[in-house]
């Protein structure tokens, strides 16, 4: 008898008398599950009818198959995946339609790149044949249409591996390794492209992966020597500072940071595309780096893309700086020249555990009074930073009119009241408000992108909400971004799938991410001078509070600041018995 020591495949024959011979389809459909992928994200074409035909024929037999989440458009499927991967660590698949649905997966294919998302996404091909004879041939008007001369050109900048299935007995070979690469440190998408008439084609028996045969590399702690040497840099260190973007996306690096961070008190500053640290602790110096890179004499980078602005801040000349990340030069970042002492790739939670244990070892009584001065001094900036934006916020509780600040100090305060809320932040130009007053201090409760294309949030909270059915998750969203996300797509989706969300569109009736960097640019120009800014005002607004209606979900507008904090309550109340919610909050014109 075959044991898995003793085989890399599991061979398993097509079902007699009750089922038709298995065709290439549904090894594709038990390749995903030997895998462990719990939901297929998928808008259909012609090309695909093989696979939702094995999926119904697997699914009436009884056998085991993907969670199908039909997303009315493609871009929603692929951010939805990329959520549920955040949110899991678990590589999920998608699946579209030729050429036409491939780029429809649009900037979300950019942000499953720049965020590592480990995404398996397939998409079928045109057939290839027009004999009549054959299974799969080509029958409809659109399959001339719909052939490139280079199908995988669209994706192939964003992706780490791209194929096409050739022959049926290769399917459960090509998902391994297909999964094997995305899941692979540092992880990311692969595309598989699935002629129609491979996938109609009869086997006799059906060969499963073995996943333990394919493990995905991992990284480790890094070069000992080099941690080691950080560690010593770190304990001489009179003024250091930790830059961090993503090293909180498991619970491991959230605790290593935090246990680094209090031995020595060191101050931390983030970009929150994860909850990184606890904004509530007294070592959290916010999000705006400049300050402290500008007085570093060592900067500890972690798992950030762009951990500064070189034309806003520079270090000082003799900076130590040390660079911790799944990849520490960014070579799939064709310009990128931030100086570095060192740059160490490394999982950076396991590197932070091995720099704790030698920096432990190292505290001296002359060490251990340099550190309890410095983190006496970043208590008070912190407190002191707390109560400045406290009263400013106050400010906004008079006004006519909701401000960006008054906003995202309701939804700090409407998170202390519901403290199991996870939220997912696409707010843009509003974060700095939504950062300053949401404290996160749960790992894994604040999720961004990790990438600059809008319109991923809506899908993301979707792909979240079905990984943390436990757990109420709550988008807050720029309007702009709001539209771009194919909200009809996504509240369906969170709908039918029984996955209702909270969203919170910070509606200033302008693309603002536009609208801002003009100003900048142009302070004295004709556009600030005539307060004529083409291409950016979206006045009237659209009613985003009445679109939810059109599919079953709860609309409310919210437009006087007193209004907020009880619309938000109401909305959460909703969202927990089932139902999604779109806040639509008029804030003061920007």
């Amino acid at each position: 008898m075959a044991t898995k020591s003793q085989s890399t495949a599991d061979t398993v024959p097509a079902r007699p008398a009750e089922s038709s011979a298995a065709e290439s389809a549904e090894a594709y459909v038990r390749a995903l599950m030997a895998h462990g992928v719990e939901c297929l994200f998928m808008n259909p074409g012609t090309d695909t009818i093989p696979i939702q035909e094995a999926l119904s024929k697997l699914e009436q037999l009884g056998e085991p198959v993907p969670r199908t989440v039909l997303c009315l458009f493609e871009l929603v499927a692929l951010a939805a995946a990329h959520g549920y991967y955040q949110a899991t660590g678990r590589p999920q698949a998608v699946l579209v339609h030729v050429d036409v649905g491939t780029q429809n997966l649009g900037g979300m294919l950019h942000n499953a790149q720049r965020g590592r998302a480990a995404v398996l996404i397939s998409a079928g091909r045109t057939p290839y044949t027009t004999d009549a004879r054959l299974r799969g041939t080509r029958d409809t008007y659109i399959h001339w249409l719909q052939e490139q001369f280079d199908q995988h050109g669209i994706v192939r900048n964003f992706v780490k591996w791209d194929y096409e299935l050739r022959r049926p007995e290769q399917m459960g070979e090509v998902i391994t390794r297909a999964m094997q690469i995305a899941a692979s440190d540092p992880p990311g998408p692969v595309y598989l492209t699935l002629p129609r008439e491979v996938l109609m084609t009869e086997v006799g028996g059906i060969r499963l992966p073995n996943p333990d045969a394919a493990p995905p590399a991992r990284l480790g702690a890094g070069d000992p020597a080099a941690l080691r040497d950080l560690a010593h840099r770190l304990v001489r260190s009179e003024r250091p500072v930790v830059l961090t973007s993503t090293s909180g996306r498991t619970r491991q690096g959230f605790e290593a940071l935090v246990r680094l961070a209090e031995l020595l008190a060191l101050p931390i500053v983030e970009r929150r595309e994860r909850t990184n640290f606890p904004t509530s602790h007294p070592l959290h110096q916010g999000f705006q780096p400049g300050p402290f890179v500008e007085a570093a004499d060592l900067i500890l980078v972690l798992d950030s893309d762009v951990p500064y602005i070189p034309t806003q801040v520079m270090p000082r000349a003799d900076a130590t700086i040390v660079q911790i990340d799944l990849d520490p030069v960014k070579d799939r970042i064709p310009l990128w020249t931030f100086p570095l002492t060192a740059a160490i790739r490394a999982d950076s939670a396991r590197a932070l555990e091995l720099i704790a244990d030698y920096a432990a070892d190292l505290m001296t009584d002359e060490v251990r009074q340099r550190v309890e001065k410095r983190r006496a001094e970043l208590t008070v900036r912190h407190n002191e930073r707390r109560t400045a934006r406290k009263a400013v916020t106050m400010a906004g509780r008079e006004s006519q009119t909701i401000s960006t600040e008054w906003l995202g100090y309701c939804i700090g305060q409407f998170q202390r009241e519901a403290p199991d809320c996870v939220f997912v932040d696409e707010s843009l130009t509003s974060h700095v408000a939504v950062w300053n007053h949401l404290d996160t201090d749960e790992p894994e409760t604040m999720f961004g992108s990790g990438g600059s294309s809008l319109g991923w949030g809506l899908g993301a909270a979707l792909g979240i909400k079905l990984a943390r059915r436990d757990r109420p998750v709550v988008l807050v969203v720029g309007d702009g971004s709001f539209v771009f996300g194919e909200p009809l797509a996504a509240l369906w989706a969170s709908q039918m799938n029984e996955a209702p969300l909270l969203v919170i569109v910070f509606n200033n009736g302008c693309y603002n991410a536009n609208k801002a960097p003009l100003i900048s640019a142009y302070p004295q120009g004709y556009s600030v001078q005539g307060r004529r800014f083409v291409g950016t005002d979206l006045a009237p607004s659209p009613r985003y509070d009445l679109l939810a209606a059109v599919v079953g979900a709860a609309g409310e507008r919210v437009e006087a600041p007193d209004q907020v904090l009880p619309a938000l309550h109401r909305a959460l109340d909703q969202v927990r018995s089932g139902r999604s919610v779109v806040l639509d909050v008029i804030l003061a014109r920007a």
